[in-house]
Formats: C-alpha cells, sequence, structure tokens
C-alpha cells in the first residue's frame, strides 16, 4: 500500500495542534504557591466573630472585640500569625537599657514589622532577678531570686528561638536549664499555658480560702486567677507563632483575662501545640508597623492606644532582606 506523504503531514499537524490546546489549557500554578504553605492548615479553628487581616504572605492579623458569652464580659483581643516557613520574616529579641516604650523601640528598628512587650522584668533586692531572658546568643538576665522568694514562680515556662538553627519551641525549665539550652534567643515567663496540646494554665492558679484579692499582689493565685490584661506567645507546628494581646481593666470594654480563661480562650480558637503566658497588665502592648499601637494599654487610665509602660525586653517580628529570604527558600 502505498502511503501518501500529505496525509501524514496532515495528521501529525493535526496531533501538533491538539497538543498545543492541550496544553494551554492546562492550569498554571504561580511560583509562590509551591511547596509547604499550600498544605498549611489554617490556624484559626473557628471565624466567628473575628476580623482577619492578611498584613503579607504568612503574616496575618487577628482582632476579636465584642462580648464574650462564656465570661460574660466584653474582650479585645490581638493576634499575630507569623509563619517563619515562609523566609520573609525573623523573630528578634533583646532588652531595652534605658527603659523605653515599645513604640519608640519598634520605629527606631528599620525592619520591624511588629513587636510585643516581652516578660516579667522586676529586679528586686540587691538587683535580684524573676526571670531568665537569652539574646543573640547572650544571656542578658539570669534568674538569681531563692526560691523561697515570693517571685520565683515567674519562669515555669520558656520560649526559644534560634533563627540560624530554624528551631522554636516553648518548654518547662529553671534557670540551670535554661542556661544550657543551645539556642540564641530564650524568654522564660509564666504560667505555661498549653503544652502538648494539654490545657495546664486551667489549674495554675488554685481555689483559696479567702477572696483572691485579699492576697498579696504578686501571690500566683491572686496573681494569675483574677482577670488582667494578658500578653502570651503560643506555637502552632514547627514553623507558626502566636503573639498574642488581650485587653483589660477597661469596664465595659475590654474585662481582661484570667490565666485560666486566657487558657481555655486560646485552646479553642487557635489549638496550639504550647502556649506560655508573659508579662502582662499594664505591661500588655502591641505594635505594628503603619498602625502603631493597636491595643489599649492602661498606664494612662485612659481607653485608647496612648497608655504605653516603659518596658524592658521584647519580641519582634521583622522582615528579612529580598536575598536573605531567597536564600531561606532554597
Amino acid at each position: 500500500m502505498q502511503i501518501n506523504p500529505n496525509m501524514v503531514f496532515r495528521k501529525l499537524s493535526f496531533l501538533a495542534l491538539a497538543a498545543c490546546i492541550l496544553t494551554a489549557c492546562q492550569p498554571t500554578r504561580p511560583e509562590a504557591s509551591l511547596g509547604a504553605a499550600t498544605t498549611v492548615k489554617p490556624v484559626l479553628q473557628d471565624t466567628a466573630g473575628w476580623k482577619i487581616d492578611t498584613l503579607s504572605t504568612g503574616f496575618i492579623r487577628y482582632n476579636y472585640t465584642r462580648y464574650y458569652e462564656p465570661y460574660t464580659s466584653a474582650q479585645i483581643v490581638n493576634v499575630l500569625e507569623v509563619d517563619l516557613a515562609s523566609g520573609r520574616y525573623d523573630l528578634v529579641l533583646d532588652n531595652v537599657f534605658p527603659e523605653d516604650s515599645l513604640s519608640s523601640v519598634a520605629e527606631a528598628h528599620q525592619p520591624a514589622l511588629a513587636a510585643v512587650n516581652g516578660t516579667y522584668y522586676e529586679l528586686v533586692e540587691n538587683g535580684q532577678s524573676s526571670s531568665f531572658f537569652k539574646a543573640d546568643n547572650e544571656i542578658k538576665t539570669s534568674v538569681t531570686l531563692p526560691t523561697e522568694h515570693k517571685l520565683f514562680w515567674k519562669h515555669e515556662g520558656a520560649f526559644y528561638y534560634d533563627g540560624a538553627k530554624k528551631q522554636m519551641g516553648i518548654a518547662y525549665g529553671d534557670n540551670a536549664s535554661y542556661t544550657q539550652m543551645p539556642y540564641a534567643n530564650i524568654i522564660s515567663g509564666s504560667p505555661m499555658l498549653i503544652y502538648e496540646y494539654k490545657p495546664v494554665g486551667e489549674t495554675f492558679a488554685k481555689s483559696e480560702d479567702k477572696p483572691l484579692e485579699q492576697l498579696d499582689y504578686e501571690h500566683p493565685d491572686r496573681h494569675q486567677g483574677v482577670r488582667h490584661p494578658r500578653t502570651a506567645i503560643a506555637t502552632v507546628g514547627k514553623n507558626r507563632v502566636l503573639l498574642i494581646t488581650v485587653d483589660g481593666r477597661h469596664a465595659g470594654q475590654s474585662a481582661g483575662m484570667s490565666a485560666k480563661e486566657l487558657t481555655q480562650f486560646i485552646q479553642k480558637y487557635f489549638n496550639p501545640a504550647y502556649a506560655l503566658n508573659l508579662d502582662g497588665g499594664g505591661s500588655t502592648t502591641m505594635w505594628i508597623r503603619g498602625e502603631g499601637v493597636i491595643n489599649y494599654p492602661t498606664d494612662n487610665k485612659r481607653f485608647d492606644h496612648y497608655g504605653q509602660r516603659r518596658i524592658r525586653n521584647y519580641i519582634m517580628v521583622t522582615e528579612k532582606s529580598a536575598n536573605a529570604a531567597s536564600e531561606t527558600e532554597k
């Protein structure tokens, strides 16, 4: 049988055209959507009542401003979610000497995107400290209080972070164990709120025979058993960190939470594996670049954004350079 070359050419041309059409119809996926980020589950478990604002890829602000029925009180809660796996962001922890406001420190730090106040900062008799703080591989403050001191409870757990080693987490410990940790940044706090998904903060403050308000102000049962403004840090998976503030001391606007209430609230809405309470009260402050202080600090006794207390340390979210982000993503 003789083959007609023109017929073969027409068939081949038709097949090539069909292949081109099929290829053109395939969906294209932008490079930014490749990688682990496409499979990350939303961190907020229940969006009812929340305002969600994606500030940039992997950097999300959640705001809850409404009456919270389970606590029969108005609440204002701000949460920043930072995806460190994106390669876009870093965490910076440091002391503030002399003491200054969070906004002043953050605005002077050019790569800063957001910040919250750090941990308990009391330096009591003879300069003794209730907290452990390490920043950029240098121990800034060790726990030097005796075990019987009324402030000794304030370093039950610690958040650790090392960008170079790509490691972070929250762990129980004490001054000796924190000193031995091989991480660049460590900040202690108390109480532990959530540990391995267990709501341990529910039972930190114990019941007393008399009203909690009659105990010494620094007694752990009073300090954590009544409502105050709160600052906390939590981790979701290996790469995402949550910076949390709860406003308080504003009657009818935001009542604040006890450690038990904060534990339950965080677990209900975010279900992190770990969460740690940091310094709260008048120190609770959250700052975002371009907006300034977004919560309602209390030192001026007014419901506005200007009542900042001078802080001694902070946790800051910074933006990496384009080159650094590119290297991280390789």
